[in-house]
């Protein structure tokens, strides 16, 4: 199994000073420190034995602060040999399609072929699209046409486009890319049923984020493969990212009960799950709309913003925390039931020490992950779909 380690940087403890709007203080601590660090952490992953290094897209809040993934790899792309890269996720409706197909492409080059993860998504944060000056409700139709460009930019010597959103003239894709298969390495992360459809049909593999219990994220391994018998694609396996804590003994692990309560809240917050009107009448958001009364209960349970997240929104079963005999025990079954052919873990999270963290990380390296990499990966039966009806003939 391939493993890879995420780099991020979330400034967790300056959300209540982001919620006062009180801009005329300083952060306790310049998001730099935290780019730093998370810039530091991934300098570790191949001296360390890592498969991959990935990296998210988010802005303009102190969550997963990452403004252009593909920037935070070039730079991994010189600094490395050998570990492979990954994006988790390119969020499409943010884009220009055309620009993007040009550095996804030209990431191809400077990496030597080594981008082999192209995670996409459809994007949820409306922070993140009113700032760009996108509309959510058309996140979906830009997300699809998006896709329709890259890949006639990433398979076609010359192509053009005249959809709803974008009109491309003839154009070309210069530089070329250095790889001729990047369309097999394309991954759609979704959280809906509606946007997993859309990517399985489109032909995304699936890529799942630890915020359902791995039981679920099974059945929709299932249905992804569902989708893809019924557009006549073979079946696939996922790729699963998860937060990590290593710990040398059981007791130590306690201490990422707050760590795992700040990520919580930072993604309530970033996400606008604890804000009640968020997605409320957002077209191709109704699923989110249907969940605002939990967060909202959730929210004003304990009266106000910092005890926002304290229930769990990353599933247990998704947390690699713990001495490593626990996490390999829990990514043996995570396999089992979702059929994962290889994870990336997030080794820092809330408001972690980077003493902590490399710690942890360096643990990881020695005692877990040479016993990962050497695990088989099958595609489980119960990730398969259910045999199409048989037609009867007259």
């Amino acid at each position: 199994m391939k493993v890879n380690l995420a780099v991020s940087a979330h400034n967790s403890a300056d959300w209540e000073r982001v919620q006062a709007k009180a801009f005329d203080k300083p952060s306790k601590v310049h998001d730099a420190d935290y780019v730093d660090l998370g810039i530091a952490l991934g300098e570790l992953a191949e001296p360390l034995g890592f498969d991959g290094i990935w990296a998210p897209e988010h802005f303009g809040t102190p969550y997963a602060m990452s403004p252009n993934a593909l920037q935070v790899l070039a730079y991994f792309a010189a600094r490395t040999e050998r570990v492979s890269l990954g994006t988790m996720v390119l969020v499409l409706p943010w884009w220009n399609p055309v620009r993007l197909a040009h550095q996804i492409a030209y990431l191809d080059i400077i990496s030597k072929g080594r981008y082999d993860t192209i995670g996409l998504g459809r994007g949820v944060a409306k922070t993140e699209f009113e700032a760009l000056g996108v509309p959510r409700e058309e996140s979906r139709i830009r997300f699809e046409e998006c896709l329709d460009i890259i890949g006639l930019a990433l398979t076609q010597e010359q192509f053009e486009y005249d959809g709803q959103i974008f009109k491309i003239p003839p154009s070309q894709l210069r530089p070329q890319p250095r790889s001729t298969d990047l369309m097999s390495r394309l991954y759609g992360a979704s959280s809906t049923n509606t946007s997993l459809e859309i990517m399985a049909r489109r032909g995304l593999k699936p890529l799942f984020v630890g915020n359902k219990p791995m039981e679920e994220a099974a059945k929709d391994v299932k249905l992804v493969n569902q989708f893809r018998q019924e557009e006549g694609l073979p079946p696939c396996q996922s790729k699963n990212i998860l937060f990590m804590y290593c710990t040398a003994n059981s007791a130590e692990s306690e201490v990422t009960k707050g760590y795992i309560s700040t990520a919580n809240r930072d993604v309530m917050m970033h996400y606008g799950f604890a804000d009640p009107t968020a997605f409320a009448g957002v077209k191709g958001y109704e699923a989110y709309a249907a969940g605002q009364a939990a967060a909202t209960a959730l929210a004003t349970n304990g009266g106000g913003a910092a005890n926002v997240g304290t229930d769990s929104t990353y599933d247990l079963s998704n947390l690699l925390i713990g001495t490593p005999d626990t996490i390999i025990e829990r990514i043996k079954e995570g396999q089992r039931l979702c059929s994962y052919s290889e994870i990336t873990v997030i080794p820092h999270f809330g408001e972690m020490s980077r003493e902590d963290a490399e710690r942890s990380l360096r643990l990881f390296a020695q005692e877990v992950l040479p016993v990962v990499q050497k695990m088989d990966t099958p595609l489980h039966a119960p990730s398969l779909p259910d045999p199409l009806p048989e037609t009867v003939s007259a």
